[in-house]
């Protein structure tokens, strides 16, 4: 039988690094990347040096590694206990659930004298396959919810800038910003017909600052006079560039006085 060292420390390397990844998130514990992977690479190290020894110094080293992974992952305390146990049960848990796995699909995982690692595809890819996958539905699903909440208060909104462009609103009660007496809503800066339209007028002279006052503090904001229409309905309003990051559920942030302050 062959057996590829780097399969090995692969496999090692990604099952401890996921195991005290997720430790961490379940208990809320804030932890750099670095960090992780350096305990992952601490697993893989001792893994390597288990092959080794036998009898009861190996239980020995294995029970250090462990204290050793979790400890150069969240550091000493109280919360390096819990962070041991879940990284233990979490061990337990996925190894099952990895042979209960092979089974199903009937993946021949031991060698003839019983010896673990007798298979055709790495374990390190399937568990990457299935981190991939995992990831891909949280991310569709944190998109579909964070949708579904701004959903009611979005409208299509035209912008008469350069051309009439059509984007989508975000119908804001909070904003109740003027400016010499139009309301002032606020475009994604990131947006390239916003930011054609506030070149232009730019040079032109036809820019303005505001002052901004936000729950985050009071800074400054470049914005020009435009007409937009809402609902049929067209307004004379001053766009500001928005500090916010770009959303994409909507380009705008509108005036409470553009739609009344209600749908």
């Amino acid at each position: 039988m062959t057996v590829y060292i780097e399969y090995v420390v692969l496999d090692n390397f990604t099952i401890d690094s996921l195991l005290l990844y997720f430790a961490a998130a379940t208990l809320r514990l804030r932890c750099k990347w670095y960090r992780i992977a350096l305990g992952g690479a601490v697993g893989t190290a001792c893994a390597a040096v288990s092959v080794y020894v036998t009898g009861a110094w190996l239980y020995v080293i294995k029970g250090v590694c462990v204290v050793l992974m979790c400890a150069v992952t969240v550091g000493l305390g109280v919360k390096l206990f819990w962070h041991i146990l879940l990284t233990a049960a979490y061990t337990f848990v996925s190894g099952g659930a990895i042979m209960g796995l092979f089974h199903l699909f009937n993946v021949r995982y031991l060698t003839d004298g019983g010896q673990f690692y007798q298979t055709k595809v790495p374990i390190f890819v399937y568990v990457m396959g299935f981190a991939a996958a995992a990831f891909l539905c949280y991310c569709v699903v944190t998109y579909v919810r964070k949708m579904k909440k701004v959903a009611p208060y979005l409208c299509k909104v035209t912008l008469h800038l350069c051309k009439d462009v059509t984007v989508a609103g975000l119908c804001d009660s909070g904003n109740t910003i003027t400016y010499n007496g139009c309301p002032v809503c606020f475009v994604s800066a990131k947006y390239k017909p916003f930011n054609e339209f506030l070149a232009d007028s730019l040079l032109h002279g036809r820019t303005v600052q505001l002052q901004v006052n936000t729950v985050t503090g009071t800074g400054t904001s470049v914005a020009a006079k435009a007409k937009i229409s809402v609902n049929g309905t067209q307004y004379d309003v001053y766009l500001a560039t928005s500090a916010s990051p770009p959303c994409p559920f909507y380009q705008i942030i509108l005036s409470n006085q553009v739609y009344g302050g209600a749908l």
